[in-house]
């Protein structure tokens, strides 16, 4: 799902936290550690689902294997991403609730298999949920249920999206109680349409959960660093052109052995803008937050293929590339490059190769300058006309570029899953 793609933030976090000599990683026993800890609870319809874990010091033949008793209504379980089981649980067509146990199994060359187990309930096809759970809609602590006066169906929050652009947006949030801890996420609108609270909210714990176990961290650990309090204002980057986006909002209980959504979920939709075209060329746009940048491409059709990319001055150096133009220089690199695989990869194979707007983004390492750039490109990897290129002056602490925006909304995501060109 879209909403997973961004979440190669994380894993960069997580190369980095995990770092350690590897005479640590030779005597260090491995440790399996679950992160999904609470029951997974499955709407009638079914669908898919994750559960998620933690491995320290991971072997090098480790790997993971996950099974399911009773057999029948759960299938399609995927160990390949590391820290997830995700699975598909059919519809329950019965008036009754069931369950299921997952065991999910480490095992590697050396030591004995560690593993944990988690239950998976269902509810009956009458909408009838495991007494036990706190979303059931008969249960008074249900945050949809309008009996309750603690949660009333009307979510407490006032959002305001303003000064939209490209890609940018100026998001105010305001909750009636301003002490009232609550979290806010922005995504792509077409990823939430049709889901309601209950929907919503388990994706994102399904998020958040594989975010924390990228990082190594607890469930609670995670929401912690991303709880908010009070009005909050941002400007929000990192936005497609021409996009729907939606931003929502709901309080969150964190004190407990499980997150609990204390509010009904307030939600407000917004477009981006479309950049002025340049004709028969390529729109650039970069915007710089603290160490990051993001870049917007806009071609003046969708019909062509173009490269967007970035690269370092002391990558072009240390590669030898010293003669030109940067933007000459960055594209003998991507040249070079991307030429030796031609005969068994096209260039449309790769991560960095679009088509209509698009966005990369970079976190900066080094003090360095940096270069964005975009150009159409031909079936033998040459341009297809001019380079459009921004600079990027990086000190070690700042980078400017346009008027940086603020902290980030949005939630985590997968990465574009065609071939990826490293980058230092």
């Amino acid at each position: 799902m879209h909403y997973q793609k961004l979440l190669w933030t994380t894993i960069c976090a997580m190369a980095i936290l995990s770092c350690d000599t590897q005479q640590k990683q030779e005597t260090e026993v491995p440790v399996l550690t679950p992160t999904t800890t609470e029951d997974i609870n499955v709407l009638k319809e079914g669908g898919q689902y994750n559960l998620t874990y933690y491995i320290d010091h991971p072997a090098d033949d480790g790997r993971i294997e996950a099974s399911v008793s009773p057999e029948g209504w759960i299938d399609d379980i995927n160990t390949e991403t590391p820290g997830i089981v995700s699975f598909n649980a059919s519809a329950n067509e019965s008036e009754e609730i069931r369950e299921a146990s997952m065991e999910v199994t480490y095992i590697y060359t050396g030591g004995e298999p560690q593993s944990f187990s988690v239950r998976i309930v269902q509810e009956a096809a009458d909408g009838t949920d495991d007494p036990d759970n706190p979303d059931d809609p008969d249960n008074p602590d249900d945050p949809d249920n309008p009996d309750d006066p603690d949660n009333p169906s009307d979510a407490p929050f006032t959002i305001t999206v303003t000064d939209i652009t490209y890609s940018t947006a100026d998001i105010t949030i305001v909750p009636d109680d301003l002490s009232m801890p609550f979290i806010v996420w922005v995504d792509e609108a077409s990823e939430i349409n049709g889901l309601d609270d209950d929907a919503l909210f388990t994706e994102d714990l399904t998020i958040m959960e594989s975010t924390a176990a990228v990082m190594g961290q607890s469930l609670q650990g995670y929401i912690n660093l991303i709880i908010k309090h009070g009005e909050q204002n941002r400007k929000q980057g990192k936005l497609n052109p021409s996009t729907e986006y939606a931003v929502w909002c709901y309080g969150i209980d964190n004190s407990g052995s499980y997150p609990e959504r204390t509010t009904s979920i307030a939600r407000e939709i917004f477009i981006t803008d479309v950049p002025e075209v340049t004709d028969n060329g390529i729109t650039l746009e970069v915007e710089v937050t603290g160490n990051t940048f993001s870049a917007v491409a806009t071609p003046y059709t969708n019909d062509k293929y173009y490269n967007l990319n970035w690269n370092s001055e002391s990558t072009l150096q240390n590669s030898g590339i010293t003669d030109g133009t940067a933007a000459e220089r960055c594209f003998e690199f991507e040249y070079d490059y991307m030429s030796q695989y031609l005969a068994f990869m096209p260039v449309t194979s790769w991560a960095n190769v679009k088509q209509g707007p698009a966005t990369t983004s970079s976190t900066f390492k080094n003090e360095d300058t940096y270069y964005v750039f975009a150009y159409f490109i031909k079936d033998d990897a040459t341009a297809d006309g001019d380079i459009y290129i921004k600079t990027i002056e990086y000190d070690g602490e700042t980078a400017t570029v346009l008027d940086a925006p603020g902290a980030s909304f949005l939630r985590a995501s997968n990465t574009d899953r065609k071939v990826e060109r490293p980058m230092p």
